[in-house]
């Protein structure tokens, strides 16, 4: 995964979001997102960590 940040034009009131390679949303958190959702749902979409 490619971690990027910086301004959004119009953020919705969103703090981050999970985007898949496809450019669908996978995940949305608010300004102060949920780690436990992201994980579940990039385990989800991407894969669990490799070792």
């Amino acid at each position: 995964m490619r971690y990027a940040a910086g301004p959004a034009g119009n953020d919705l009131g969103l703090g981050a979001v999970l985007v898949r390679p496809d450019g669908v949303v996978a995940w949305a958190g608010d300004l102060t997102p949920d780690r436990e959702a992201f994980e579940q749902a990039a385990g989800h979409w991407f894969g669990g960590p490799e070792i």
